[in-house]
């Protein structure tokens, strides 16, 4: 519990015991939900990677982009993990192709996905041929959106890890929205397309070729920072530990 967030609580001198642990519930779940989806891109909370994308997301100075990672690695795969279980998010081991549907309600475009093969490691179950929502993080002018990583990306052959939250109403399309990361021969690639990097564990350099959607260019982004790997048979202990 959050020394800080109880002292807070008790502060608004609220008489029920049971009313003052409710409120301090009710502001924990809001943040955790808050980092989950900043990770993976719905709101950055991270000053820095705010500083890293608002200037455009073509070519950011290696400082800026060294800030970025350094964001994204703060929110270590255990905790995301962690709290996608408490949000009631679900964590999969799938294979997607993109169905050329789009939408841009607000903010960036987003691209549907459906999903096969799917094996849910925690959460909820979800059906093989279920679709979801994929951020390209491109405005629908085709620029960049300031203020988001490095946007979506995924193995040739469609492998993915996927983190989908429960449809929420925050001015995206209707539908779920997963959070993705490459899965390439044993490997789940990470990097600041969706936010996924940690630096708390050992890690391979990757350097080949990961699909994204037509046109985000969220490949060459991401490749100012480099690409990374970890075992999948890890990230699996992870996800359902």
């Amino acid at each position: 519990m959050d020394v800080d967030d109880l002292t807070a609580a008790l502060a608004a001198h609220t008489p029920d015991p049971e009313a003052v642990l409710t409120a301090l519930q009710t502001k924990r779940r809001r943040r955790a939900r808050q980092r989950v989806l900043a990770a993976g891109g719905a709101a950055v909370v991270a000053a820095s990677v705010i500083t890293l994308w608002s200037a455009g997301f073509g070519t950011p100075a290696a400082s800026t982009a060294v800030e970025g990672a350094k964001a994204c690695a703060a929110f270590p795969m255990q905790e995301n993990f962690t709290i996608a279980r408490e949000e009631g998010f679900t964590v999969v081991l799938a294979k997607g192709v993109l169905t050329g549907r789009s939408a841009s309600p607000v903010g960036p475009v987003y691209a549907e996905m459906r999903l096969t093969d799917v094996r849910t490691l925690s959460g909820p179950e979800i059906r093989s041929g279920s679709t979801v929502w994929l951020r390209s993080d491109a405005g629908r002018d085709g620029g960049p959106v300031p203020g988001m990583p490095s946007g979506s990306l995924w193995a040739r052959d469609g492998s993915l890890l996927g983190v989908i939250g429960p449809q929420v109403d925050d001015g995206g399309p209707e539908g779920s929205v997963m959070r993705v990361a490459p899965v390439v021969d044993g490997q789940v690639v990470l990097s600041t397309a969706g936010c996924w990097l940690d630096e708390g564990r050992p890690l391979r350099p990757y350097s080949g070729p990961l699909a994204e959607i037509p046109g985000s260019n969220s490949y060459r982004r991401a490749a100012e920072v480099g690409f990374q790997t970890i075992p999948l048979s890890e990230v699996e202990r992870l996800a359902s530990h």
